[in-house]
């Protein structure tokens, strides 16, 4: 029974995506602290944390609980892939915070009541970015669950050289091993290359977007001008929401920080007149006037709207 409330604590706090540990001593840990919680109901789980040793409690316990609890969603996640006719591959490779390149591999399949999913089946370290690299890191995939290549009849990759190369990219490589998996374009790649590049031939929207960006950070960067912004906005009673930051590297996904501008756009340059006047570094206060010189510009209104 105490062993059945650690494992189902574990799965809680993975199902919420908490941390297990603390960052402190072992008594700081979520999970100690959830167990204890739990023991105000259970006696016997409290008697059970205050042994010496052997808690199943201890890091190394963790782990094991969680990569079981893994290995059974992935295993259940993997009869439906192999019960589908056909399937499609999607992978991105991308640097997470300890600069290691990482490969995101997912599988798209259709049952048979034609309801499509898109089913994430894990995370693949790199050792080099190369489309080989990449190539044996799907192939291993594909043969450590068992799914053979012979159902694959698509693949979506980005357009780089290395994922789309006509003659040694990843799409071709795949294509000489199972010659039905036709390549595809990610359409979010595509879409947001074609939005920058239009962006880009209009001076009028390309300066907008670059003024957007020097707003944000002035306030976003700035606890002291984002404070002042919250008190002009509650002296006029405005509900608009708070200025949100510009996603850096999506095109179309940048309505939201774009909708907030418009929304706090008097409040806005009110904050200019104030900031201006209690700022005595030179170099701030030429960029706050040249925000809000173009803010007042007719064009920036109309490239933002």
């Amino acid at each position: 029974d105490i062993l059945r409330l650690i494992l189902s604590s574990v799965r809680f706090l993975a199902r919420q995506g908490l941390a297990l540990r603390g960052d402190g001593s072992d008594a700081s840990a979520n999970l100690i602290q959830l167990l204890r919680l739990r023991g105000e109901d259970k006696p016997e789980l409290l008697h059970w944390l205050g042994k010496g040793a052997c808690k199943h409690t201890a890091p190394i316990n963790q782990n094991e609980m969680l990569e079981l609890m893994a290995h059974h969603v992935l295993r259940r996640i993997l009869e439906d892939i192999h019960a589908s006719q056909f399937l499609a591959v999607m992978v991105d490779e991308a640097t997470d915070v300890s600069n290691r390149e990482q490969l995101t591999l997912v599988v798209r399949w259709i049952s048979d009541d034609f309801i499509v999913s898109e089913e994430f089946l894990g995370l693949y370290t790199l050792s080099s970015c190369d489309a080989q690299s990449i190539v044996d890191v799907i192939k291993d995939a594909f043969l450590r669950f068992q799914i053979p290549f012979a159902k694959l009849r698509g693949q979506c990759y980005d357009g780089c050289s290395t994922m789309a190369g006509a003659k040694a990219g990843v799409a071709a490589r795949i294509t000489e091993i199972e010659h039905r998996a036709v390549f595809t374009h990610c359409y979010g790649h595509a879409l947001n290359l074609g939005v920058s590049d239009t962006i880009k031939h209009s001076p009028a929207m390309k300066d907008c977007l670059d003024t957007c960006f020097e707003v944000v950070k002035l306030i976003k960067f700035s606890p002291k001008r984002e404070a002042m912004l919250r008190d002009l906005k509650e002296e006029v009673g405005s509900d608009a929401p708070a200025v949100r930051t510009l996603c850096p590297t999506r095109w179309t996904v940048r309505a939201e920080s774009l909708g907030s501008i418009i929304a706090n756009y008097d409040s806005i340059l009110q904050l200019w007149e104030t900031a201006v006047s209690s700022t005595s570094n030179t170099e701030m206060k030429a960029r706050i006037q040249g925000v809000d010189s173009q803010m007042q510009s007719f064009k920036f209104l109309f490239g933002l709207i």
